[in-house]
């Protein structure tokens, strides 16, 4: 997803608090080519949660 939907996803009022936040808290993102920079659900899921957040393959 795109900073802005992430942003909003983690809970960030604005993208500029999220990406002050990128490397510290939140995950850097899978995809970074040029402008174009993409974070993944899991990966942000496991940042906003740590421990909770698995492979439900593992699970099975």
């Amino acid at each position: 997803m795109p900073a802005a939907l992430a942003a909003g996803y983690c809970g960030e009022t604005n993208v500029e608090d999220f990406l002050k936040r990128v490397g510290v808290d939140y995950p850097q993102p899978r995809v970074s080519e040029g402008r174009r920079r993409l974070w993944l659900r899991d990966d942000l899921d496991a940042a906003i949660v740590p421990g909770v957040v698995g492979d439900i393959a593992e699970d099975l």
